[in-house]
């Protein structure tokens, strides 16, 4: 890799863990204010004018050929209807914390479904990294053991987990496509087709929605779900994954918990007790220990180009 690719991937991770890591709390807040399925009514309303005036400006040709659409639809699929409305659904129950962890472990599972469809061989020490990552999941998810926690958290865990599921495998389905066509055109149009299967549902929420109750937080939290997590995080996330394997990314984004738990205490008002700093250590070591002889690579490049 040029010093210029690794100056280019290194702006393009701290521009994404900087957009998703606060995302986690923004969303929180406003859907303290929104119903979920409203939200996300807005939420993709801002996103897709956003894209389409991206889309316009970088001149975007929007023709997919004829055997890629099958792909497509699957993508828009699970991006959408399972990876985003699951999401939000499940981030108005949650903690950011507990989001932003449980996405971190996103890597466990791309690395094993791009193992189930020969992109990707599973070594030695990636089990040990996906066994330390999911213990300390699971003593994040049950407080250490502690099951008196309320019920509301951890149907709100089992949701974001399942979003988390539908984004390894929107990551890993979605790579070819985004090689052959580039990330807004693939992103633009699975929005798209995504949105317009999910609208029945979210057309009623929206106009059921009582926005007496919705202020300015929950407004920027529209505009911020939309235009940054939506128009610039998606197209940062394939422009990364078009320089690294799909699992190699999660170890270029592994300071998200710690920008997300650190936002949430201070705005959300969540207690960081230790079963969310052990079990958060015992995530984000698992996945740097995922792919640490890339990341010695990358250090030693980075290294070289700042000492030299």
């Amino acid at each position: 890799m040029t010093s210029a690719r690794l100056w280019t991937l290194l702006l393009l991770m701290v521009v994404h863990v900087t957009i998703t890591g606060g995302g986690y709390v923004v969303n929180k807040l406003a859907l303290a204010e929104f119903e979920p399925n409203a939200f996300a009514f807005w939420r993709f309303m801002v996103g897709l004018i956003g894209l389409g005036i991206y889309a316009l400006f970088r001149k975007t040709t929007f023709k997919i050929d004829r055997a890629d659409w099958p792909k497509l639809i699957l993508l828009a699929l699970v991006a959408v209807p399972v990876n985003q409305l699951v999401y939000l659904i499940g981030m108005s129950k949650t903690m950011p914390s507990h989001a932003a962890l449980l996405y971190g472990t996103t890597a466990v599972f791309t690395l094993l479904l791009s193992a189930a469809l020969g992109m990707e061989r599973v070594r030695g020490h990636k089990i040990i990294a996906i066994m330390v990552s999911l213990a300390g999941l699971a003593i994040v998810v049950t407080q250490g053991g502690n099951f008196v926690h309320s019920e509301e958290l951890l149907f709100g865990d089992f949701l974001i987990f399942l979003a988390v599921l539908a984004w390894a495998s929107y990551t890993v389905l979605g790579k070819p496509l985004v090689q052959k066509y580039g990330p807004t055109q693939v992103t633009f149009m699975a929005l798209v087709v995504g949105s317009v299967v999910s609208l029945p549902f979210l057309i009623p929420a929206a106009l059921l929605q009582d926005y007496t109750r919705v202020g300015a937080v929950g407004w920027f939290g529209t505009l911020y779900s939309g235009l940054l997590l939506t128009v610039v995080a998606y197209n940062v996330w394939f422009a990364i994954l078009d320089r690294v394997d799909p699992s190699q990314v999660a170890i270029l984004t592994t300071p998200q918990p710690v920008i997300a738990t650190s936002l949430s205490a201070v705005f959300v008002g969540e207690e960081i007790g230790w079963p969310l700093v052990i079990g958060g250590a015992f995530v984000i070591a698992g996945v740097v220990v995922m792919d640490a002889p890339a990341f010695r690579r990358r250090a030693d490049a980075i290294r070289g180009m700042i000492f030299k």
